[in-house]
C-alpha cells in the first residue's frame, strides 16, 4: 500500500512540473516583440585610494527610459564583474558597496551590431574618512551578519583546521555544543539542518553524528537563518542551519587537497576536484575523518523513595573511535543559456564505537555500601548512506524568472551491536559476570520532490510559488538477549524485544509576493502543509496514526535608512516533530540504573516567531542587533522520573507552553590592516509553564553567550587566530548546565603565491572545557560531571589546484544556486 501510493503521487508530481515548464516555455516563446537578450556589460572595480579590487560591489542595470532593473550582479574576488543576457538598448549602470559612494554610468548602449560593453574600471570613493590609509583588499569576513541571515566562511575560521562542522558551530552567534556534539540556537535542540540547502538525508541521525563526520576542510560556508520565510519547511523551532560545500564552477580544472593530523590518533583528508569544459562541469570529492578520544564521567545521585534514602555513585571511563569516508561526485549540465541539469551521488560510511567500564555503588542512609559493581561494554555502529539528486533549472529571458525542478533520493542503513558484562563485588568470593548482547538493524528511506517557479510582476514585484512532497520510510529493530549459563545459550529478553516502524507523507504547497517602495521591502507568504504518519508496533500490533493540515504564514519587512543602515521586522509560524528517537517505545538498557525510551504518543510543537532587528556598516566594519520573541506551545520536553526500584528512567513528554526571548549582538572591526576582530554576544530568556500531569513546575532560566575571533596579520603571509567562547549556565525543566568555556589558537601561514598553507591548531588551550549539570526531580537530585579529550593540537597542509581559491562563479543571474536569500 505505501509502495503503490509513492509510486502514484512521484509520476503526479513530475508530470505537472514538466507541463509547467511547457507553459511557462510557450509563454516566452510567444513574445514576438521582445529585444533580444544579447548584451554582455564588463568591468572592473577598485578602491579609488589603494587601487585594490572591491569584492561583492553591486551593479544594477537600469532602464535609461523609466530606471526599472534589467539585470544585475555582484564583483568577484579580482574587483571584476560580467552582466550577461542584456536586451538591446540604452542603459544607467549604479554601482553600490557598503562604506562607498554610490555611483552612476550613463548611456551605456546595446546595440545588435555591438552587443558587448567593457565599461573600464571604475574607482570607488570610501564614504568613511576615518578608514583612509586602510587596506582594502576584498577579503572574505569571517563572519557576515546580515538582517535575515549570519553567514560563517569556514576558510577564514580558526576551526577549519583539523575540525569538524561541529567546531564551525562553535563560532556561531547564539549556537552552543552540548558534549556529545549536539547543537542548540537560541537555546533551542529543535533546529533543521540542512546541507547545500537540501535535506542531508541522515536527518534522522542526531545533529552530533551529522555534523562530526562533515570535515570543516569541506565547507565553504555555513548559513544560519533564524526566522526563514514558507519558500522553506517549517521544520525546527529555532530555524535552519544550511552547511554549503565546497563546489566550484570555473573553467578547466581546479581543485583542492588537504590532510590534518592531530594528537590522540586524529586525522582528517580531503580531496576536491572539478572540470568544467565549455557547458559540461564535472565534479568529485572524498573526505574522511579517522581518530579515537577518552572520555571520562562522574555522577552522584541522592534519592528518597517511601523514606527510604540512598546514595548512588558512577564512574565511567570510555575510549570513543570515530572513521567516516564520503564521497562524492556529479556534473551540470547547460543544456543552453536557459536550461540546466544536475546529476550528484553521495556515499557515506561511518562507523562509530565506544568501548569502556562503568563502575556502580550504592550507599545506605548510614553511608554503608550496599552494591556494587562495575558495568564493561563494547558497542560498534555502523551507517552506510547512499544520497542521489537529479535537479533542473530553466531561466527565461526576463530577469528574475526561473523555474525549478529538484529529485532527491536516499537510501540508509545502520547495524549496530553492544556486548556487556557485568560483575557485581561480593568480597573475595568468585562471581560469574552477567552476560547480555544487544543488537540493532535500521533502514531509512526518504523520498523528496519539489518545484517552484519565480516571476516578476509589475515594476518592483516578484511572486513565486511551489509544491514539495516528502516521503520518509523507517524499519526499526532492536532486541537484547541474555546468556544461560545452564543452557549454554543466548536468550532472547522479551521484554526489550522491539520492531518498531514508521512512515511519514508531507503534502506542501506555499505562495509568495515580494515587492519595495521607495526605502522599503516587504514580503508575505503563506504555506500549507498536510501530514499522514502512521507508526505500528510490529510485536504487539499496537499502531498510532496521526494526520493534521497545518497553516504556516511568514512576513518580512526591512526599510533601508540609507546604503549602510537597516531596519527589520518579521514574523513566521514554525513546527518541531517529534523524531523517531523520540517516538520509538524501544528501553535502552546500556546503563541498566538509567534507562531510557521514547514515547510514541507525542505531538508536535508549534511555534510563533518575531524578530526585530537593526545593521549599520561602515566601510569593512558592522554591527548588528536583533531581539526575538518565540512562544511555543505543545513542548516537548525530558522527563526524568525515579522509579520503585531505585533506577531512573527518562522519556519524553509533551507538558503546556512556553516563551523564549532575546537580543544578540555582532560586531566586526578592523582595527589595523594587521589585526581585526568580531565578537558576539547573545541572550536568552526561557519560560516554560510546566505540566502537572508530568510533575513539572513552571521554570524561568536565562542564559547569556560571549565568542571573540581575533586574527593578527603577523606577516605578509601568515596569520595568528585566537578564540575565546563562553556559555553561562542555562536551566531547563528539569536539569541545570553550568557554565562552559574555552580558547583556541591557531597559526596559518601561505606559500608558493598563495596556494599552498601550512597550519597549526591547538584547541581548548587550558584544557577548561567540561560539562557539568543537575538534574532533579521528585524524590531525587543527580550532579553530572563529564570531560572530553578536548584539548588537542593539529597540524595541516593543503593546496589549491589552480584557481580553486576564487569565489565561486554565479549564474546567469548573477545569483549563487544554494545562496538562501531572504528579498
Amino acid at each position: 500500500m505505501k509502495i503503490s501510493s509513492l509510486f502514484l503521487l512521484l509520476p503526479t508530481l513530475f508530470l505537472i512540473c514538466f507541463l509547467s515548464n511547457d507553459l511557462f516555455a510557450q509563454g516566452v516563446s510567444g513574445r514576438g516583440g521582445d529585444r533580444p537578450s544579447i548584451g554582455i556589460i564588463k568591468g572592473k572595480l577598485i578602491d579609488e585610494a589603494t587601487g585594490n579590487p572591491i569584492e561583492y560591489g553591486s551593479l544594477a542595470v537600469l532602464s535609461a527610459r523609466d530606471s526599472s532593473l534589467a539585470g544585475g550582479t555582484i564583483s568577484d574576488p579580482r574587483g571584476e564583474f560580467r552582466i550577461d543576457q542584456v536586451k538591446t538598448g540604452k542603459y544607467i549602470i549604479r554601482i553600490q558597496f557598503m562604506g562607498y559612494e554610490t555611483k552612476y554610468i550613463n548611456n551605456v548602449m546595446i546595440r545588435p551590431d555591438s552587443p558587448e560593453v567593457y565599461i573600464g574600471t571604475i574607482n570607488m570613493q570610501n564614504r568613511a574618512s576615518d578608514l583612509a590609509g586602510v587596506e582594502i583588499t576584498g577579503e572574505k569576513q569571517m563572519l557576515v551578519s546580515n538582517l535575515d541571515k549570519k553567514i560563517i566562511n569556514v576558510d577564514k575560521s580558526i576551526a577549519s583546521i583539523g575540525g569538524s562542522a561541529v567546531e564551525v558551530m562553535e563560532n556561531i552567534p547564539s549556537v552552543t555544543v552540548d558534549a556529545e556534539g549536539n547543537v542548540s540556537l537560541r537555546g533551542s535542540s529543535n533546529v533543521t539542518i540542512l546541507v547545500d540547502g537540501k535535506p542531508s538525508g541522515l536527518a534522522e541521525m542526531s545533529s552530533s553524528d551529522l555534523l562530526q563526520q562533515i570535515p570543516a576542510s569541506s565547507i565553504e560556508s555555513i548559513e544560519v537563518i533564524t526566522n526563514p520565510s514558507v519558500r522553506y519547511d517549517p521544520e525546527g523551532t529555532s530555524g535552519i542551519i544550511n552547511i554549503v560545500l565546497k563546489k566550484k564552477s570555473l573553467q578547466g580544472l581546479n581543485g583542492m587537497v588537504s590532510v590534518t593530523a592531530g594528537t590522540g590518533d586524529r586525522y582528517n583528508g580531503s580531496l576536491n576536484l572539478n572540470y568544467r569544459k565549455d557547458r559540461v562541469n564535472f565534479f568529485a570529492g572524498y573526505d574522511n575523518r579517522l581518530g579515537r578520544f577518552k572520555s571520562t564521567g562522574e555522577t552522584e545521585r541522592i534519592s528518597t523513595y517511601e523514606g527510604i534514602s540512598s546514595t548512588l555513585l558512577q564512574s565511567q571511563e570510555m575510549t570513543n573511535k570515530r572513521n567516516m569516508h564520503s564521497v562524492n561526485t556529479g556534473f551540470d549540465f547547460l543544456i543552453n543559456n536557459f536550461n540546466t541539469l544536475t546529476l550528484s551521488f553521495q556515499y557515506r560510511s561511518m562507523n562509530f564505537g565506544n568501548k569502556g567500564n562503568v563502575n556502580s555503588r550504592t550507599f545506605n542512609a548510614n553511608d554503608s555500601l550496599t552494591r556494587a559493581f562495575d558495568r564493561y561494554s563494547d558497542s560498534d555502529r555502523e551507517i552506510a548512506s547512499y544520497n542521489y539528486n537529479l535537479s533542473y533549472k530553466k531561466t527565461f529571458a526576463t530577469k528574475g524568472k526561473e523555474f525549478t525542478t529538484d529529485f532527491m533520493f536516499t537510501d540508509n542503513a545502520m547495524s549496530g551491536n553492544q556486548q556487556i558484562e557485568q560483575t557485581e563485588a561480593s568480597g573475595s568470593l568468585e562471581v560469574i559476570p552477567l552476560l547480555q548482547f544487544s543488537g540493532s538493524d535500521n533502514t531509512n528511506n526518504m523520498y523528496m520532490l519539489q518545484s517552484n517557479f519565480i516571476t516578476p510582476v509589475w515594476e518592483t514585484g516578484r511572486i513565486e510559488t511551489g509544491i514539495k512532497a516528502t516521503v520518509k520510510d523507517l524499519g526499526m529493530k532492536n532486541y537484547l538477549e541474555d546468556f544461560d549459563r545452564e543452557s549454554n545459550e543466548w536468550i532472547l529478553n522479551p521484554l526489550a524485544n522491539n520492531f518498531f516502524d514508521y512512515f511519514e507523507q508531507i503534502y506542501a504547497a506555499y505562495g509568495i509576493y515580494s515587492s519595495s517602495y521607495k526605502k522599503l521591502k516587504y514580503q508575505a507568504g503563506f504555506r500549507v502543509e498536510q501530514l499522514i504518519s502512521n507508526s505500528e508496533l510490529t510485536l504487539t500490533n499496537d499502531k498510532f496514526d496521526r494526520s493534521y493540515l497545518s497553516l504556516y504564514p511568514s512576513v518580512h519587512v526591512v526599510y533601508e535608512k540609507n546604503a549602510t543602515e537597516q531596519f527589520m521586522l518579521s514574523y513566521s509560524r514554525r513546527v518541531s516533530r517529534p523524531s523517531h528517537r523520540q517516538l520509538n517505545p524501544f528501553v535502552d538498557y546500556s546503563d541498566s540504573l538509567n534507562i531510557r525510551y521514547g514515547n510514541p504518543k507525542l505531538d508536535p510543537e508549534f511555534i510563533n516567531s518575531y524578530e526585530m532587528g537593526w545593521s549599520n556598516f561602515w566601510g569593512k566594519n558592522s554591527l548588528n542587533a536583533t531581539l526575538f520573541y518565540r512562544y511555543t506551545t505543545g513542548i516537548v520536553d525530558r522527563i526524568v522520573t525515579l522509579e520503585e526500584n531505585g533506577v531512573t528512567s527518562t522519556t519524553y513528554r509533551n507538558l503546556t507552553s512556553g516563551t523564549a526571548y532575546g537580543l544578540e549582538l555582532i560586531g566586526n572591526r578592523e582595527f589595523t590592516p594587521w589585526f581585526k576582530a568580531n565578537a558576539n554576544a547573545s541572550f536568552f530568556k526561557n519560560i516554560i509553564n510546566g505540566s502537572e500531569i508530568a510533575g513539572i513546575e513552571k521554570v524561568n532560566g536565562e542564559m547569556w553567550t560571549m565568542k571573540v575571533n581575533l586574527t593578527f596579520k603577523v606577516t605578509k603571509s601568515g596569520s595568528l587566530m585566537l578564540a575565546g567562547n563562553y556559555k553561562s549556565a542555562e536551566v531547563e525543566a528539569q536539569d541545570r548546565e553550568e557554565p562552559v568555556y574555552f580558547s583556541d589558537v591557531a597559526f596559518k601561514y601561505d606559500f608558493l603565491k598563495g596556494k599552498a598553507s601550512v597550519s597549526l591548531r591547538v584547541s581548548d588551550v587550558f584544557n577548561s572545557r567540561k560539562f557539568d549539570s543537575e538534574t532533579s526531580g521528585v524524590g531525587f537530585v543527580s550532579t553530572n560531571s563529564r570531560r572530553m579529550e578536548t584539548r588537542v593540537g593539529y597540524l595541516g597542509f593543503s593546496y589549491r589546484i589552480n584557481n580553486y581559491n576564487r569565489n565561486k562563479e554565479k549564474d546567469r543571474n548573477g545569483q549563487n544556486d544554494m545562496e538562501m536569500e531572504e528579498f
